[in-house]
């Protein structure tokens, strides 16, 4: 995922915010909004960007995705790293991501799968679920050696969406 200068990023999950830190980098001047369900996390992630924070860099909202505040943001990238709920039916975090995803936006999955199969399940309920709030899978990998390796899988809004 090449996210560049400029762009606007959600991370969904965000944890401690190590990601957070390198797409802040990554998009600066840009802004990144990052969700996670816990609030010590969130926590974690405020302490690790403070700096960024407080420049109005990075936003970081505690709640789950489908009760998170954003407002009218819209953002060319979403990304998130081992979020079960969006391979897991019914997945309603795809339709907050089709109301925020900017046209000609992407989104960025990553997964790690344990099991021999996990990854194309995954790519599969992955793809129905995007498919219908108009996003198509265009490009899958996988990336990492065994035991865990990550599946990765990017979507993108036609630029009319």
């Amino acid at each position: 995922m090449a996210a560049g200068p400029g762009e606007r990023v959600l991370e969904v999950g965000c944890g401690a915010g190590v990601l957070v830190t390198l797409l802040a980098a990554a998009v600066h001047p840009g802004p990144v909004v990052a969700v996670d369900r816990s609030a010590r996390m969130v926590a974690a992630a405020t302490r690790r960007n403070r700096a960024a924070v407080e420049a109005g860099r990075v936003r970081l909202v505690a709640a789950p995705l489908v009760e998170a505040d954003l407002g009218d943001d819209r953002f060319d990238v979403v990304v998130a790293v081992d979020v079960r709920a969006f391979w897991t039916p019914p997945a309603p975090e795809w339709d907050v991501v089709a109301r925020v995803l900017a046209p000609g936006g992407r989104v960025v999955l990553g997964a790690s799968v344990m099991r021999a199969g996990d990854a194309d399940r995954v790519r599969v309920q992955v793809a129905r679920a995007a498919g219908e709030r108009g996003l198509a899978v265009t490009a899958t990998a996988q990336v990492g050696t065994v035991p865990f390796p990550t599946a990765t899988i990017e979507l993108r809004r036609p630029d009319g969406g």
